[in-house]
């Protein structure tokens, strides 16, 4: 953010000459200004100086989603005197197990059946059907996938959602395998993960198709798949966009992935 000195406290600067110097900065920064202080936060929600799609930026908290538990439904809670935007009764299906919330991201929702919903506006969209992409067969093995929402009304008034898949896994079964330590071959066992490198697939509404993006892993890995093997996994690992990355939460450890958002 462009320091700006003007010679004076904030506070005794008039509303007119702080408008002017916060007209200077970018809708990013602008968004971050509102949150510095109340007479800022004043200055420019009266004069609406975020930009066209500014309704995308939350200007209060009207109430909030809560899934208790995975695959559980959807409970929202707001004041009484609230809007209530959680009923979806303006959607085309009224079945409360598909219209559960597996992920959100700064006001928009992201179902189980893949819809992702602007509560405020009532505006919603069907994600298509994910290409099929390739992955070795592992013998025994199994993989989750989880999706994953991005949006920043700050960057872009476009959203991105992001398909994972977890650590390779067993279900150990006495009756197929000898001996447990059997269920991956050895060459497996010793991988990495996360890879080297990786492909995930990712969906964009800007050009509302999904396409592949590979990504080269930073640092160490966090261990191997047999490190990893018969460890206890949760059944939907959650995820957090933070300042233009994504933290993906898998087993024990959390994977950081930066993104570019256009």
């Amino acid at each position: 953010m462009e320091t700006i000195s003007t010679g004076r406290p904030v506070h005794m600067v008039p509303d007119d000459v702080m408008a002017d110097i916060l007209h200077r900065l970018g809708p990013h920064d602008l968004a971050v200004s509102r949150c510095v202080c109340k007479p800022w936060c004043a200055v420019i929600d009266a004069r609406r100086m975020l930009p066209a799609d500014s309704h995308l930026l939350p200007l209060s908290l009207a109430g909030f989603f809560t899934v208790f538990t995975p695959g559980s439904l959807t409970a929202y809670f707001s004041r009484p005197s609230a809007p209530v935007v959680g009923k979806f009764d303006y959607l085309d299906t009224h079945d409360a197990c598909s219209l559960s919330v597996v992920d959100q991201c700064n006001g928009l929702l992201l179902t189980k059946d893949h819809r992702v919903i602007n509560p405020v506006t009532q505006q919603w969209a069907s994600l298509p059907p994910y290409p099929y992409m390739f992955t070795p067969c592992i013998k025994g093995g199994y993989q989750r996938e989880n999706m994953y929402l991005v949006f920043d009304p700050s960057v872009s008034p476009h959203y991105e959602v992001f398909l994972f898949h977890s650590v390779p896994y067993t279900i150990p079964d006495a009756d197929y395998y000898e001996d447990v330590s059997e269920a991956f071959p050895p060459a497996v066992k010793k991988m990495e993960w996360p890879p080297s490198s990786y492909t995930l697939r990712v969906y964009s509404s800007k050009t509302r198709q999904w396409e592949e993006k590979p990504f080269i892993r930073e640092g160490e890995a966090a261990g191997t798949i047999g490190d990893m093997e018969f460890a206890l996994s949760p059944g939907h690992c959650h995820a957090a966009y933070w300042r233009r990355a994504l933290y993906v939460h898998q087993h024990d450890f959390v994977i950081r992935y930066a993104l570019f958002i256009k």
